[in-house]
């Protein structure tokens, strides 16, 4: 690896997750602030380069303890090393071997980068940090997150029925969980060596 060039910690066929990176700051913001991200995210904030400084540090302090509550990737495209989004494990409990996953695809969507990442995110969580469970909640009205949250290994467990608004109007809510005994694919597992 060159100076520049992008750190990978786990390889999918499409996408590869990296660390997050102190120079793509003022780009996770410009991703957090587009209109089409924001709906799918159902964030409301205005997010500035300084703002997005702070989330940074946070993030980074929570993902590089040596008991870490949460796992915070860059999402890069295999075919260039670009960065096109962020993924997360976040409020990990250890003891009962839990999280809550979250994605977001600043560029790029409706490629499959959005499920591969996913499924080496359930990947890091499962067979690096030995959890159990990782549960999502989604808006019902994003049908293409939906399929690509179930290509990498989630199942609808729920629905909160019209909790959410979206464009004015109200949707379901869509629970989604993937536990570790269902989990296949994995690229991270150490394969067995013959003597």
């Amino acid at each position: 690896m060159t100076a520049g060039e992008p750190q990978f910690l786990a390889l999918g066929e499409r996408a590869a997750l990296g660390p997050l990176r102190r120079d793509l700051v003022a780009v996770y913001a410009g991703w957090v602030n587009d209109p089409e991200v924001k709906h799918g995210l159902m964030y409301l904030g205005i997010v500035t380069p300084e703002s997005e400084e702070r989330w940074l540090d946070d993030a980074v302090k929570e993902s590089s303890a040596m008991t870490p509550t949460a796992a915070h990737f860059t999402i890069h495209d295999r075919s260039d090393g670009a960065p096109v989004g962020t993924a997360a494990l976040m409020a990990i409990n250890h003891r009962n071997g839990t999280a809550r996953f979250g994605i977001l695809l600043g560029e790029r969507r409706g490629r499959g980068l959005g499920a591969d990442a996913a499924h080496l995110v359930l990947d890091w969580g499962f067979t690096m940090l030995v959890l159990h469970n990782v549960v999502l909640d989604a808006g019902a009205w994003n049908s293409r997150a939906l399929r690509a949250y179930e290509r990498a290994g989630f199942r609808e467990i729920g629905r909160r029925r019209g909790a959410l608004i979206w464009l004015g109007e109200r949707h379901d809510e869509v629970l989604m969980d993937a536990v570790a005994t269902e989990f296949q694919g994995s690229v991270l597992r150490p394969r067995e060596v013959t003597p």
